[in-house]
C-alpha cells in the first residue's frame, strides 16, 4: 500500500487510513478544477444537489467508478465491489464503500467516506 502525508496532522500515513484519504481527496475535487491536473478529480459536484430517487444512487455508484479508474486520481490499488449511501443531506453525500485490494486482493469495508460541495 501507499504512504503519504495525513491532511490533517501533516504526519506520515498508509494502509487504509491513507487510501480514504486518497478517496476522499479525489471524489471531493472537481474535475478540471486543479490548475495543471486538469484531469484529476470526479464529478460529483455534477449531481450533490439533484433529488435523491434510485437515478441519483446510479450516478453516485457511476461518478464514484470513474473516479477510482482514472489513472490519474492514484486509485489503482483498489476495485470497487459495493456502494451504499448512508446519509444524503443538503451538498453532502456520506456513503460506505467494500473494495478488494488490488495488492493481496483482501476485501476491506470503508465507511464514513464523506463527499462535500
Amino acid at each position: 500500500m501507499k504512504t503519504g502525508t495525513d491532511a490533517l496532522t501533516g504526519k506520515t500515513v498508509s494502509g487504509i487510513p491513507y487510501l480514504q484519504q486518497r478517496i476522499q481527496d479525489a471524489l471531493n475535487t472537481p474535475l478540471g478544477s486543479l490548475v495543471g491536473h486538469r484531469e484529476y478529480g470526479s464529478r460529483l459536484y455534477e449531481i450533490i444537489d439533484r433529488n435523491v430517487d434510485p437515478g441519483f444512487y446510479m450516478l453516485v455508484y457511476i461518478r464514484l467508478a470513474e473516479a477510482l479508474s482514472n489513472p490519474i486520481n492514484g486509485l489503482d490499488d483498489v476495485e470497487l465491489k459495493e456502494m451504499q449511501l448512508t446519509d444524503v443531506e443538503n451538498h453532502k453525500i456520506e456513503m460506505t464503500c467494500q473494495f478488494i485490494l488490488l495488492d493481496n486482493g483482501n476485501p476491506i469495508t470503508m465507511e464514513g467516506i464523506i463527499i462535500e460541495q
